[in-house]
C-alpha cells in the first residue's frame, strides 16, 4: 500500500508541475498575443496624430505657459514731468544707476526740484513705459528690471492632470520665439500670486496679458538652464512634464 500511495503522490505532483508549467506558458502566450494586438493599435493612433504616451498618462502638457522671473518695478519718487530718459529697453543697469530725471511741481518759495529715478538692483531693462515730457504720479512705474540669468516658466496645468505632477519631475520647455527646447524640472507646485501674474508687467498687448489667466488650471513653476539663449520675460512656452 505504501508503494502504491507513493506512486500516486508522485503522479499527482508530476501532474501539478505539468499543469503549472502549462499555465505559465499560457500566460506568456496571452501576453505575447496582447502585445501583438496592441502594436497595430498604437501604430494607428500614432498615424492618426494621437500620442499613445499621452493617452497612457506618461506625461502632461501645457501650451499656456510663459517665461517670468523676479521683476522689479521702479517707480517715480514724486509727482512731476519726465525731462530726460537715460536708458532704453535691453540696456544692462547697475544698482544706483540713473534711469530718468523728472522735475517736480514748484512749491511756493522753493526752487524746482529735479529728482532722479535710479535702479535699486542690477539687471536688464525689459520695459520702459514712459516718454520724455510725460507727466507721472508718485509710484507710477518708470521701468521694469529683471535678471535675465534667473528666469523660469510658469505653466498652467489642467486640474484633471495636476494630481499626477510632483516636485522634482523632469520636464521639457519649448520656446517658440527662438525655436529651442530645454530640459528642466518642476520646482514649485503653487507659485505666489505675484509670480503667476507678473507677466502683465513684462509683456504688452491684450493677448500677452490674457495668456496668464486660464480657467480650470493650476500654475506650476518649471526651472530650466538656458545658458546664453536670448530668453526674455513674457515669452510664451510649451511645457511637457513627465509624470512617469
Amino acid at each position: 500500500m505504501d508503494r502504491t500511495s507513493g506512486r500516486l503522490a508522485l503522479g499527482a505532483a508530476s501532474l501539478g508541475h505539468k499543469f503549472l508549467g502549462e499555465c505559465a506558458v499560457s500566460r506568456k502566450r496571452i501576453a505575447l498575443y496582447v502585445a501583438l494586438c496592441l502594436i497595430p493599435l498604437i501604430a494607428a493612433l500614432w498615424i492618426a496624430g494621437l500620442d499613445p504616451g499621452y493617452l497612457l498618462g506618461d506625461y502632461v502638457t501645457s501650451t499656456s505657459a510663459y517665461v517670468t522671473g523676479d521683476l522689479i518695478q521702479v517707480g517715480a519718487p514724486t509727482n512731476g514731468s519726465i525731462t530726460r530718459i537715460t536708458a532704453t529697453v535691453g540696456d544692462p543697469v547697475e544698482t544706483g544707476q540713473a534711469l530718468a530725471y523728472l522735475i517736480a511741481p514748484p512749491q511756493p518759495g522753493r526752487l524746482p526740484v529735479v529728482p532722479s529715478v535710479r535702479s535699486p538692483v542690477p539687471g536688464t531693462i525689459i520695459r520702459l513705459p514712459v516718454l520724455e515730457g510725460q507727466n507721472v504720479t508718485q509710484g507710477q512705474t518708470i521701468a521694469t528690471i529683471a535678471d535675465l540669468q534667473k528666469l523660469w516658466v510658469i505653466a498652467a496645468i489642467d486640474e484633471t492632470s495636476f494630481p499626477n505632477v510632483r516636485i522634482g519631475q523632469s520636464a521639457s520647455v519649448f520656446i517658440p520665439a527662438i525655436n529651442q527646447t530645454f530640459n528642466g524640472h518642476v520646482t514649485q507646485m503653487l507659485p505666489d500670486i505675484s509670480a503667476a501674474t507678473s507677466r502683465s508687467a513684462a509683456a504688452t498687448g491684450s493677448s500677452a496679458a490674457g495668456a496668464s489667466s486660464t480657467t480650470n488650471t493650476v500654475p506650476v513653476r518649471v526651472d530650466f538652464p538656458y545658458g546664453n539663449a536670448l530668453i526674455y520675460p513674457g515669452m510664451t512656452a510649451q511645457v511637457t512634464i513627465y509624470v512617469r
